[in-house]
């Protein structure tokens, strides 16, 4: 009997526990900032723990989560990237108007122009876009608004005096949605930087890489750059002048409306990373966001020469002119001038043999030229004695002119697919 009634107290009080268990309400984390904030902080943590519990509350309610899953999203991208983000020195910041950016990046010529699509085309439409034109002056890239008002690449070639029909760009497979824009090509003819809001984008325009492949007739699929250049704001256009070793690129982060931040930088052909483990989750943070410009200075030297030379380019003081041994057209994009000029060595050497067949060439076509000359003023027989000479000279110039034409190819296919 007593060994019952323990039995039936027991369970009273587990029923009793179990009842105020679920009568006690869970306590819910409060959190003093939102999401955005976090991120806006480069705290992409704390943001995805933000959403998680609102996704979660949302759903209890039944209430939809498109949003909150699709900030999650990007604050799931911006800690990946985070620990991704490139050792960049920074020389210079300048808060501007968005519309007077353009005026303040000064190009080398032989890198091209930037220019306002609204200003080449002579248009009203098109404020925002821009407008990529090579050393030449016959090739333009530019961003347009297709018929459903989402901007596209594409280009033109300046043929006879006359601009070609446009071509969109191809190999970026973008959404219907996705917006391409701030076009710049590097003087290597291949590669390209430009802005995008898409799916591959951490918050409004991002700035993506990509590099055109001769073999397919399209751009290979792009990359997206990475921090510091992208954030959770709009980032857009990565201008690298390759003869004044000084980078620029436009961001919103931080700013009012219509107001930007053009950052002057030193380019590296190698991308270094910042190492996490060395300068901890909030100083890595502070790089990423570039929160000081002088904390990304370790070589002073380097970093006057470069200030140097942006005050120069600032004056418009104009470089030095650039040697020019020859003229060789690689594409549209690029064109040496020097056998330094080419990227690939084995396109050096077949550049040193160019250049003697070229001038083989030159010295064949004056021969045949004067003897040409010669014959139209000579009697028929001296035309007969003369004849067989200009026909060797002939076949010797079209053999010459084939072995240039092969060799001229070569050195294009090596050096656009190194």
């Amino acid at each position: 009997m007593k060994k019952s009634l323990f039995i039936i107290a027991v369970l009273c009080f587990s029923l009793s526990a179990t009842a105020q268990k679920r009568g006690k309400k869970v306590q819910q984390p409060v959190y003093t900032v939102t999401p955005q904030e976090a991120m806006a902080a480069y705290d992409f943590a704390l943001a995805e723990e933000i959403l998680q519990h609102q996704i979660a509350d949302l759903t209890k309610k039944k209430q939809p989560t498109i949003h909150e899953e699709e900030l999650l999203e990007m604050a799931r991208k911006s800690q990946i990237r985070l620990h991704a983000t490139e050792q960049v020195t920074f020389i210079d910041s300048l808060v501007l108007p968005k519309q007077q950016v353009l005026q303040q990046i000064k190009l080398s010529q032989e890198c091209g122009a930037i220019l306002s699509y609204a200003d080449f085309f002579k248009t009203k439409g098109g404020n925002e876009c821009t407008l990529f034109r090579n050393e030449l002056g016959n090739r333009i890239v530019y961003s347009e608004a297709n018929e459903k008002g989402h901007l596209r690449l594409k280009d033109r070639s300046l043929i006879g005096g006359e601009w070609s029909m446009e071509r969109q760009l191809t190999g970026f497979e973008e959404e219907e949605e996705d917006n391409l824009n701030f076009p710049f090509m590097l003087t290597d003819g291949i590669t390209m930087y430009y802005a995008a809001e898409c799916e591959e984008s951490i918050g409004g325009y991002d700035i993506f890489m990509t590099r055109y492949d001769a073999d397919n007739g399209q751009f290979l699929a792009p990359e997206n750059i990475g921090m510091p250049f992208n954030s959770p704001a709009n980032d857009y256009l990565m201008v690298i002048d390759e003869f004044q070793q000084l980078g620029w690129f436009v961001t919103d982060r931080n700013q009012p409306a219509d107001t930007v931040c053009l950052y002057t930088f030193i380019p590296t052909e190698t991308r270094r990373i910042y190492n996490e483990n060395e300068l901890g989750a909030k100083k890595l943070a502070s790089f990423a966001r570039i929160s000081s410009i002088k904390d990304t200075w370790k070589d002073m030297n380097v970093v006057n020469a470069a200030k140097k030379r942006l005050a120069e380019a600032r004056q418009g003081k104009k470089n030095e002119t650039k040697n020019r041994d020859f003229t060789f057209v690689i594409n549209d994009y690029k064109t040496c001038y020097t056998i330094s000029d080419f990227k690939d060595p084995l396109a050096q050497q077949k550049a040193k043999i160019w250049l003697e067949t070229q001038k083989e060439y030159e010295a064949k076509t004056k021969e045949l030229n004067s003897l040409r000359a010669r014959y139209a003023t000579m009697t028929e027989v001296q035309r007969v004695q003369i004849a067989p000479q200009i026909r060797l000279t002939e076949s010797a110039f079209e053999r010459l002119a084939a072995d240039k034409l092969a060799l001229e190819k070569e050195i294009r296919r090596i050096e656009l697919n190194k």
